[in-house]
């Protein structure tokens, strides 16, 4: 009896994930004709936005957040990076395990991080140092602040979601929080509208406010119903002043659909809003109507 010997293929490798990480790469743009190339670096996890990195006094801030967000692996860290060689400086981990970053914003050398799964934890964030920057404050409240905006000295603006204790989102948020104690930030005030949303949260042109009065308005979606919402922030509270609407659209909508208000900016003492039907100018204080101007 002959015995052939036959040959088994070989195993396939096991695929593996490559490392999830950015790559930042700094181009020189200060002369004319095609940039040239400078350095890169590269940091693991994801960013968010814009908003993920700062430059500052030579040093580039980027924050990421690295895992699935599962609840187990994910967390999120600051990086300082040298910003002529992209080498890093320093870092600072741990930020939100079992979540992902919210909403970023660099001040100087302060940081402002909020991560979300079930509750807020809105970080306050030393970076004075590049090579040994530090979480100096933490603050835990329910639901989450997606856009971050300064205002003023030791103030800071949250838009975002209130949710319940296991993360179910309620509605659009707005919130002052004080945080000229870096290790104990706060919140101030808070105004809640319950069952709705803003382009704010994801869209930062959405969001208007007007330091010199304490004017802030965003869009605001609330079923079929949208508009903008008017509000009074000053150093101590945020307070509703009123909502925009612009005229129902009936000959496009048998239920008047109103159009979704997208931008606002102040003109003199005027406040202007834009949607896709037109133009409405009110009053920047009383929020009296002045004109209407219908798309072409």
């Amino acid at each position: 009896m002959t015995v052939t010997a036959t040959s088994r293929p070989a195993p396939r490798p096991t695929p593996t994930l490559p490392p999830e990480e950015t790559q930042i790469h700094r181009f020189d743009v200060s002369k004319p004709g095609p940039p040239a190339y400078v350095a890169s670096g590269k940091v693991a996890g994801r960013l968010l936005n814009q908003y993920s990195l700062s430059e500052h006094e030579g040093h580039l801030r980027v924050a990421t957040t690295l895992g699935s967000g599962d609840g187990r692996t994910s967390s999120s860290t600051v990086y300082v990076l040298d910003a002529a060689t992209m080498d890093k400086k320093g870092e600072v981990g741990g930020l939100g395990k079992g979540e992902r970053i919210y909403s970023v914003r660099f001040i100087g050398a302060i940081g402002y991080a909020v991560t979300f799964k079930q509750v807020d934890p809105l970080y306050t964030l030393d970076l004075r140092d590049p090579a040994a920057p530090k979480v100096t404050g933490e603050l835990k409240i329910t639901g989450y602040s997606a856009y971050l905006h300064p205002a003023g000295d030791g103030r800071l603006i949250g838009i975002g979601q209130e949710a319940d204790k296991e993360g179910r989102t309620q509605g659009t948020q707005v919130s002052l929080f004080d945080v000229s104690d870096p290790a104990a930030p706060r919140r101030l005030s808070q105004l809640f509208q319950k069952d709705s949303g803003s382009e704010a949260e994801w869209d930062p042109h959405a969001f208007l406010y007007w330091p010199g009065t304490g004017l802030a308005v965003i869009p605001l979606r609330s079923g079929d119903e949208s508009g903008a919402l008017a509000l009074k922030i000053d150093d101590s509270g945020v307070s509703k002043l009123g909502t925009i609407k612009h005229p129902a659209q009936r000959e496009s909508d048998e239920r008047g659909f109103r159009p979704g208000i997208q931008r606002s900016v102040v003109i003199g003492d005027s406040l202007w809003t834009v949607s896709t039907q037109g133009v409405q100018v009110n009053d920047a204080a009383t929020l009296d109507e002045q004109a209407w101007i219908p798309a072409e």
